[in-house]
């Protein structure tokens, strides 16, 4: 049984305009979507609003679609969240998240250079991420990921 951890997250966050999250409960799946193309700046904003959603909901199996991006991001964001972000996703879950990024196919061509080898499934600072151009390929790999933790978990109302 769960119960939102309150020291960690009272309220789930604002929405941005520029960024829908979207909790699914069955099976659990954090969905997030941009409306536009970010800049680093708006991307740690909504690295932030996904951690809180998640935190609220104990969900530790994300969807994260970026195909609006048209350009890569800079190796500073990129370093930010294997060093920062993605280990405080960890401890704030509880257990090893799972994320499935989508992506334009010039970007999955170019995260090798990024520090990402395994692009199709990668372990960074305890979070397994992969890397997706198409979203039932992304989807196919989340349900993968969840028989292999046997994660049964539903989010029950506090």
């Amino acid at each position: 049984m769960y119960a939102p951890d309150h020291a960690l997250v009272r309220h789930l966050p604002a929405p941005l305009r520029y960024y829908t999250v979207a909790y699914h409960p069955d099976p659990p799946l954090l969905k997030g979507r941009d409306r536009r193309p970010l800049s680093a700046e708006e991307i740690t904003e909504t690295c932030e609003v996904l951690l809180a959603t998640a935190a609220h909901y104990r969900c530790r199996y994300w969807l994260l679609d970026g195909r609006a991006h048209q350009q890569a991001q800079p190796q500073e964001l990129h370093a930010w969240m294997q060093e920062e972000y993605f280990p405080r996703v960890r401890a704030a879950l509880g257990g090893q998240p799972c994320i499935a990024f989508l992506v334009p196919f010039f970007v999955w061509e170019g995260l090798s250079a990024q520090g990402y080898a395994q692009p199709l499934d990668s372990l960074a600072h305890g979070v397994r991420m992969g890397w997706f151009t198409q979203e039932e390929e992304a989807l196919a790999w989340l349900a993968r990921q969840r028989e292999r933790q046997g994660n049964q978990t539903r989010y029950q109302k506090p």
